[in-house]
């Protein structure tokens, strides 16, 4: 059989009907999860962190994080009196893997995560919390490393 035109542009939009199909099919499954699910909540209080954020930038002696072989260590300077808040480790590609947890710091005024909770990769850090009635907010991205 002798093969003209006509099929050879049959055999193409066959080929890419076919291209199209498998691509609206395959990415269809893939997951669609949202950085946070009450996202129009959060937008309201949006001045707030941005206040609290300048707040932090204007401490002299800021919080830090640093990485140790048994995890990361959270350390907050003396001038800062009492912290109440939380520290939120968010890993953009899967938020089963994110960690939430209380400021609870020892006489070191230090704070361990453990190496155990940490998945190596890079996590987006928020740190809030609430000292002598005013609220502080430190943002930014680092990358854990097990040792």
């Amino acid at each position: 059989m002798k093969l003209n035109w006509s099929h050879y542009i049959a055999i193409a939009l066959g080929c890419f009907m076919t291209f199209i199909l498998t691509l609206m099919f395959t990415a269809g499954d893939s997951g669609h999860a949202m950085v946070t699910e009450d996202y129009y909540e959060k937008e309201l209080t949006f001045q707030n962190e941005i206040d609290a954020e300048k707040r932090a930038l204007a401490l002299t002696e800021k919080p830090e994080l640093r990485s140790q072989a048994n995890g990361m260590v959270l350390e907050f300077p003396t001038s800062i009196v009492d912290p109440k808040g939380t520290i939120y480790l968010m890993r953009n590609n899967d938020e089963t893997k994110d960690i939430l947890m209380p400021i609870k710091l020892n006489h070191k005024n230090q704070m361990l995560i453990s190496s155990v909770d940490l998945i190596e990769g890079e996590y987006e850090l928020f740190l809030k919390w609430k000292s002598e009635n005013k609220e502080y907010m430190i943002k930014k991205s680092i990358q854990w490393i097990s040792q």
